[in-house]
């Protein structure tokens, strides 16, 4: 660990409700290729590789910005995928880690979407410069995902309501990371 006491893994939870179907927003959700169309940070996405029938192994590299004056190339590969309910994906590049979408009903005609991002800083100026602006990595993430949560309704045409974030370190992983 670099800095004492300072965590490089960023765990950061955003939680939105919207007024659609979870069939509805999985069709969203595995057309990644789309996502530029209505994710106003995301800039472009490229298949990189196709998956089995339930896209398990599907690899994509995203091109966002990051608000932050440098973009972010991250890779993301497909690990698991319950239809309508969950999509996992491991990430590579800028950043490391896992994501995962969580897809469950909430009253009539209404759906709870969670996105679960556990990273840690994979270029080495990022991980200089976490110390100072952890924050600024964290809202600059929570922007991102409100800009997506805003940009799925629109593509929906549903309402978007109840969005919820939060996030957390683990100075755990940290301290197994160095012994």
């Amino acid at each position: 660990m670099g800095n004492a006491g300072v965590s490089r893994r960023f765990v950061m939870i955003s939680r939105w409700r919207l007024e659609t179907t979870a069939e509805r927003l999985w069709q969203l959700l595995t057309r990644p290729t789309q996502w530029p169309d209505w994710w106003p940070c995301l800039r472009r996405v490229s298949e990189l590789a196709g998956g089995d029938s339930e896209g398990i192994g599907a690899r994509h590299a995203f091109f966002w910005r990051s608000g932050l004056g440098c973009p972010l190339r991250i890779v993301m590969q497909t690990t698991r995928a319950a239809r309508a309910r969950e999509l996992e994906a491991t990430a590579s590049g800028d950043l490391q880690g896992i994501g995962l979408w969580l897809i469950e009903d909430d009253g009539p005609g209404a759906v709870r979407v969670t996105y679960r991002w556990d990273v840690e800083l994979g270029r080495p100026r990022m991980r200089l410069l976490a110390p100072i602006l952890r924050g600024v990595f964290a809202r600059r993430h929570f922007a991102v995902m409100a800009s997506g949560a805003a940009g799925m309704a629109r593509q929906l045409c549903c309402r978007l309501s109840q969005r919820e974030e939060w996030s957390s370190t683990s100075r755990l992983a940290d301290a197994l990371d160095t012994a």
